[in-house]
């Protein structure tokens, strides 16, 4: 047994010196993925699961061998006692893992969407766009940001549950009249304030940072939904499928391409921040790739 736990520490000894000989062909951060925000929630999310999850499992056994315990060495216990804090405990993890579930079905549903919305704009990058995604701000992330001729675009996307009839027509349109988005079941002005907030934030950015005023032109992108416009004004709302003809609809060339280079250099910069995972498990924490800027 002795000499089998020693060949087995030797083994992963010299493991670990051979990768330690080794280091991370990745000289850069990477760029951000879609949903990248959304995607590190839904795994701080599901650990938070298996935390309550393992309590639910594990703290009955512990209260059980705190009582027998007691017992065995003749001190008295209430039953009842450990009865109700094993039913609290058991009670206070099933309502947080219900809570948890109902939350991560939100945040998976949102991750899906920024997807869906990013497979679509990132074909723009074969007319020369530029295409960043989760863009990070100050306390809030950009879902997508476009740049070309065009002009820069924010997009929000907005992912939202069809309800089920026997009109699916009905079901997958969405009425905007340049104020709010009328759902078959609900109303919304949130998401509208939310893109034109972000686009502002973005375009006031962008002009500090390249010395010359950018207009930002905020898009809603609702992914599986027809968008029925009754009215004109109000910022751009689509199904992500439309983007091409939302550019070709903005009229001329709004950027030249020393502008371009500008305002992507400022995004690159900022978007860059994505450490390699095998650069932190073989040069460490502290290697200068292996962390954010």
């Amino acid at each position: 047994m002795v000499l089998s736990v020693l060949y087995m520490a030797i083994t992963l000894f010299k493991k670990y010196h051979s990768l330690k000989r080794r280091r991370a062909p990745f000289t850069d951060n990477f760029l951000r993925s879609p949903g990248e925000s959304l995607r590190f929630k839904i795994q701080e999310l599901n650990d938070d699961v298996t935390v309550a999850l393992l309590s639910m499992l594990v703290m009955p056994l512990v209260l059980y061998s705190a009582f027998i315990t007691q017992i065995h060495f003749g001190k008295s216990s209430n039953p009842v006692f450990t009865v109700v804090v094993g039913l609290s405990i058991f009670g206070y993890s099933l309502v947080k893992t219900v809570l948890l579930l109902n939350t991560g079905r939100h945040y998976r549903l949102g991750y899906d969407g920024e997807i869906a919305v990013a497979q679509e704009l990132n074909r723009l990058m074969l007319d020369g766009y530029h295409v960043y995604h989760d863009v990070p701000g100050k306390g809030f992330n950009i879902d997508h940001v476009v740049v070309g001729p065009a002009g820069v675009f924010a997009v929000e996307t907005k992912a939202r549950l069809k309800t089920t009839t026997f009109n699916h027509a009905s079901d997958a349109r969405v009425r905007y009249d340049g104020r709010k988005l009328q759902f078959p079941n609900w109303t919304e002005t949130k998401s509208l304030e939310q893109a034109q907030l972000q686009g502002k934030w973005l375009s006031n950015w962008l002009s500090s940072a390249v010395g010359q005023p950018v207009g930002v032109r905020p898009v809603v992108a609702i992914p599986g939904w027809f968008v029925e416009r009754t009215a004109s004004g109000g910022s751009p709302v689509i199904n992500p499928k439309e983007f091409k003809f939302l550019l070709k609809s903005s009229g001329g060339a709004a950027l030249d391409a020393v502008m371009i280079n500008r305002i992507v250099h400022q995004l690159e910069q900022r978007c860059r921040n994505v450490h390699s995972i095998t650069a932190e498990i073989l040069n460490g924490p502290d290697h200068p790739q292996a962390t954010l800027p």
